[in-house]
């Protein structure tokens, strides 16, 4: 692959580093593991194939298939049906060939046999382009793209409010991330936002929902008071066809100039 070199995690499952951003695809401690603890497990995925016929799942940035094919793996409770988002077409020929503790899941990819009705749809392309074109509305959308000070492009104010347009009301969106601009970018799109704690008591996971009663853990109020600092200044993209150059020096004009309390200063304060 052009950009991507591959690696063992330390559960055993392939990962993938990007040389052109310095940055990996999944956590060096288990891309498996990564998947199942940052998205199946926060979104209720498996409670929710028990009471329905049917799950819509929207997988932007795809990548090489992790929480999609997790996700397939409860076919049997329901259909799964999935659009997969992501730009880069060798990924996704190779999610369909890498190793996955499944056999079954890779010969559905490949088209070679079916799990019930069940299905994946590719779309390959900019997500934020794609988003525009979705008119579905979806029970799960995950959201794995490379971290905001990676690659801002699908972390801005106005891509979240894309997600919004196409979550149902008893849906959730799931992200591993927990960066103040992504839940200030949330919160003003009026998600109810809240986080999953790791064995450390630190928020790895962040889920936003239309429905209050599906947060089960809200962010705490220093948590909140965090997204109102110079520090959760959001990634603006209004057009959705801005560059992530174009959107880091937007942003950093706007701290830059900003009046709003940093980070540290509210947290010497209320500590």
């Amino acid at each position: 692959m052009k950009n991507a070199r591959i690696f063992k995690t330390n559960d055993g499952s392939i990962g993938l580093y990007n040389e052109e951003l310095d940055e990996i695809y999944h956590s060096r401690e288990g891309a498996q593991k990564e998947s199942i603890e940052k998205f199946i497990i926060p979104s209720d995925f498996e409670k929710r194939t028990k009471k329905s016929s049917c799950i819509r799942l929207l997988d932007v940035c795809y990548g090489i298939g992790y929480n999609s094919k997790n996700a397939l793996c409860f076919y049997k409770n329901c259909d799964i049906v999935i659009d997969a988002l992501e730009w880069d077409i060798e990924l996704v020929e190779y999610s369909k060939s890498a190793d996955f503790y499944k056999p079954e899941i890779n010969e559905f990819l490949k088209g070679e046999r079916k799990l019930g009705n069940s299905k994946i749809n590719f779309y390959v392309d900019d997500a934020r382009k794609t988003v525009l074109k979705l008119n579905e509305p979806y029970d799960v959308i995950f959201l794995d793209a490379f971290a905001p000070n990676k690659l801002p492009t699908l972390w801005s104010v106005e891509f979240f409010a894309q997600l919004k347009r196409l979550l149902l009301p008893d849906g959730v969106l799931v992200t591993y991330c927990s960066a103040q601009p992504v839940r200030r970018a949330m919160i003003l799109n009026n998600f109810f936002v809240g986080k999953m704690l790791n064995d450390k008591n630190h928020s790895f996971v962040t889920i936003a929902a239309l429905d209050e009663k599906l947060i089960k853990f809200p962010l705490d109020e220093i948590e909140l008071g965090l997204t109102n600092t110079k520090a959760a200044i959001p990634y603006r993209d209004e057009k959705l066809n801005l560059s992530a150059e174009e959107m880091f020096k937007r942003r950093e004009n706007e701290v830059k100039h900003s009046a709003l309390q940093g980070a540290s200063a509210y947290l010497k304060k209320v500590r």
